[in-house]
């Protein structure tokens, strides 16, 4: 069977429609594994908690790993059940609760929120799928579940997987916005791989099949923000990519 991992949603609901159409004509058995961020930013949050009762439903085998996102808006929510007004509440979690509830989909969507909650690291036969990242000095087991989540560099700052040695095996992350995905190697074999490809932010949705180590790709319906036009969030290394990826379907 093969895993697919895919990237950070936040709402886009099309595009995740669009991936899981093209992996099912790829890869039709494929294990989906959603890295985080999963409802706030994008237009569609209900489209996605239905794609992702669908696909179950079908008998298919879709898992969630929690990202910060995630754990923001189940605060969000508990602010509102504690009283607080959405007009009382931060913007983008304020607009996908409203979403949510204008389709009926905000129950689904909080039980989908805490069953990510419940898994802040997805691990299989020699590679891991979380959110963040990790501490290299301490690695995956010793690096915090904050971290795993929420571990990002800021402008200016080394990421962390440029420190990182493999010895905990390949780190399948999201999280940190590039322009394409990255792929760190090692003595040839892959170490990090960054599915987070800002399909928010009018980038694309990427997946990545750990078996054959191919990408498959959607472009994103949404359009370009501020810091995701001229230049990327952040800029993968000249030495990151070293070998061409594959991708199952091209970009379209």
């Amino acid at each position: 069977m093969s895993t697919l991992v895919i990237g950070d949603l936040h709402g886009c609901g099309d595009e995740l429609g669009d991936l899981l159409t093209r992996a099912r004509r790829e890869r039709a058995d494929a294990r989906v594994i959603l890295v985080g961020d999963l409802f706030t930013k994008g237009p569609k949050p209900e489209l996605v908690v239905d794609l992702i009762l669908d696909h179950r439903a079908q008998g298919r085998r879709m898992q969630l790993v929690c990202g910060n996102h995630d754990l923001r808006l189940l605060e969000v929510l508990r602010r509102r059940d504690a009283g607080a007004p959405l007009d009382a509440l931060p913007v983008s979690e304020a607009i996908a609760i409203r979403l949510l509830q204008r389709a009926d989909r905000l129950v689904a969507a909080r039980r989908l929120l805490n069953e990510a909650a419940q898994c802040v690291c997805l691990r299989g036969n020699g590679w891991s799928v979380l959110h963040g990242g990790v501490i290299p000095e301490l690695g995956l087991d010793a690096t915090s579940d904050h971290d795993k989540i929420h571990l990002k560099a800021e402008p200016g700052e080394t990421p962390w997987w440029e420190q990182y040695d493999g010895s905990d095996g390949l780190l399948i992350v999201g999280h940190k916005p590039l322009h394409e995905p990255l792929v760190v190697r090692r003595n040839g074999r892959p170490m990090v791989v960054n599915v987070d490809t800002g399909c928010a932010y009018g980038g694309s949705l990427t997946g990545y099949c750990i078996e054959d180590e191919r990408f498959l790709q959607v472009a994103s319906q949404q359009p370009e923000r501020e810091g995701f036009t001229s230049e990327a969030v952040a800029t993968a290394p000249q030495w990151a990519s070293a070998g061409p990826f594959r991708m199952f379907s091209q970009r379209s």
